[in-house]
């Protein structure tokens, strides 16, 4: 049985709180303990076998499922799919395992996240694409051979970003999976329960309700099985949705909300909650003419674009699938499914629309109010990229290489054809890519906006930081998740050195 007093205590064991807490386990010197809101399933073949991962989004064993506010003009019926197990989002989604652009890691710093640049993070991206088993896909598909062939009739050259090449072009993906078995970083850092160190204690199935603060000093946190306490540091791990919910519960937020739902205002921070980003997509499906192929999970291939005004290389990422589109929740069970059928997804990589997450309550029963705020930003920019996408997958309609492969569009339709008409579909069957970052964004510190400074500490209190995808200042162009354990992997140095 575990005690209550740790030297530090983890609040959420998902991509970078494994990550974090193994690696300052690996100082036998230390308590560590690692409270994780869901079971281990460490044995579960659905959550083991990687080709299990749609079968696990919306499930209430595995999946918090997380609804919306009402959205001005996106779809808001979608819900945000959070892992419920050891490993998080690692062990619940499908593994496209991309190392993060150089040029998004310098706008990190540039923005004040001073240390996170390409140069600052190299080390630990290194690191974790090694411990995770990290490998490009098999070639074998003979769809996705057309795709690269039709690549090149549009002059979009093939490109690696398996060794962290981005551009115009297109890519085979890199996974985090080993002989059919997604390798989560439950499997790369924790399993077997049974070999753990006698220095790392896991509470599993247990919800964090509050941290427990001695003035300005976190000093512990009360969960649904107990309290426990911390003479390091509380670090908080929970995701850019279930981190900024506690940290609100706890006192530390927008003064004015807490005030609201009759919460002591420990310090007033009103970034928490605040630069919600995600990556939203809209499907182009084709009833295909025979089947693809081979495929560890039928998505082999991305694709990147520059269809926007920015003079960035690529603001759009596409993923490509060898099936209909993913979903069949409302409202994409309005969608024609064939039993042969590929899918085009664009997703907008920089979104300029930002929404937040605010509490519904102060009960920590009650689920967050998540408000994303698709499609909302003023140039009306983010539509027209999936828009810009749609047409983009058409052009790849008509190439010599894909053109014997489709029998007809299924989805938008061949009668949608003017930017309003793509605009109004692309908004009604958007969904998340289900990659909400950047809710307790790290940054200088003088900015009134930024939670964390870039050690990872929260401004106004002591011995308390946030260690998972909340700190990003804006999220990454790519599938984050690669992103997301090099902070816990970084993160774990900082500690460290802090404390020597």
């Amino acid at each position: 049985m575990p005690n209550d007093r740790y030297n530090y205590v983890i609040i959420g064991g998902g991509s970078a709180g494994a990550t974090l807490a193994r690696r300052l386990a690996d100082d036998p010197e230390v308590r560590v303990l690692l409270i994780e809101g869901g079971p281990a399933y460490e044995d579960d073949p659905k959550v083991r076998y990687l080709k299990e991962s749609l079968g696990l989004v919306g499930d209430a064993r595995y999946d918090y499922d997380y609804p919306l506010v009402e959205q001005e003009r996106g779809n808001s019926l979608l819900r945000i799919s959070r892992a419920k197990m050891l490993g998080g989002c690692s062990a619940h989604n499908d593994s496209w395992a991309l190392r993060a652009p150089d040029a998004d890691m310098d706008r990190w710093q540039q923005q004040g996240a001073v240390g996170w640049s390409a140069k600052g993070t190299a080390p630990y991206f290194d690191a974790i694409l090694r411990e995770m088993k990290v490998h490009p896909v098999t070639k074998e598909a003979e769809l996705s051979q057309a795709w690269i062939a039709a690549s090149a009739e549009l002059s979009m050259p093939e490109i690696d970003n398996t060794k962290g090449e981005y551009g115009e072009g297109i890519s085979w993906v890199s996974l985090n999976e080993h002989e059919g078995l997604r390798y989560s970083t439950a499997m790369a850092y924790l399993f077997p329960l049974a070999d753990l160190p006698e220095n790392l204690t896991l509470q599993l199935e247990t919800l964090a309700t509050r941290i427990i603060f001695d003035g300005t000093r976190a000093v512990g946190v009360e969960t649904d099985r107990g309290t426990f306490f911390a003479d390091r540091e509380v670090i908080v791990s929970a995701g850019a949705v279930d981190t900024p919910k506690l940290l609100m519960l706890s006192g530390v937020g927008p003064s004015d909300h807490l005030q609201e739902h009759g919460i002591d205002v420990v310090v007033d921070l009103p970034g928490v909650g605040s630069n919600l980003q995600d990556h939203i997509e809209s499907p182009v499906t084709w009833e295909s003419s025979r089947p693809a192929g081979a495929s560890i999970n039928g998505l082999d291939l991305g694709l990147y674009a520059a269809l926007g005004h920015s003079d960035e290389d690529f603001d759009t990422q596409v993923t490509i699938g060898h099936f209909n589109y993913w979903l069949d929740a409302p409202p994409f069970d309005e969608l024609e499914h064939t039993e042969l059928a590929f899918t085009f997804a664009p997703n907008v990589a920089r979104p300029a629309s930002k929404g937040r997450i605010r509490l519904a309550s102060s009960d920590w029963r009650d689920k967050p109010l998540l408000d994303p705020r698709y499609f909302t930003d003023a140039g009306n920019e983010d539509e027209a990229k999936l828009v810009a996408g749609i047409r983009l997958a058409r052009e790849f309609a008509k190439t010599d290489a894909l053109r014997d492969w489709i029998v007809r569009e299924i989805t938008p339709g061949p009668s949608l054809q003017t930017d309003e008409e793509l605009g109004e579909y692309a908004r009604r069957y958007s969904n998340t890519v289900y990659h909400p970052m950047c809710t307790a964004k790290m940054g200088d510190p003088a900015d009134p906006m930024t939670v964390v400074d870039p050690r990872l500490r929260v401004k106004g209190v002591e011995n308390l930081r946030v260690v998972d995808g909340s700190v990003m200042p804006e999220i990454v162009r790519v599938n984050p998740n690669m992103t997301i354990i090099m902070i816990g992997a970084k993160a774990a140095d900082l500690i460290k050195e802090d404390h020597r």
